[in-house]
């Protein structure tokens, strides 16, 4: 599952994410269109916003 596929699934926007995380709405945007990687922190607060495990969202990190 992307990053994309679950923040549509919880029914957020990057913006909401962006609220709920901390994160800025471009990094998530980044994030999610592979230009950028998230730390390990960053992983953490998005896989709890979306109420998911963190290797479901990033496999590959």
């Amino acid at each position: 599952m992307t990053l994309k596929e679950a923040r549509f699934n919880a029914g957020l926007s990057q913006y909401d994410v962006a609220l709920k995380t901390g994160i800025p709405q471009s990094k998530i945007s980044l994030i999610e269109n592979k230009y950028s990687n998230p730390n390990a922190q960053e992983r953490k607060k998005i896989a709890q916003a979306l109420k998911r495990k963190q290797k479901d969202i990033f496999p590959e990190q």
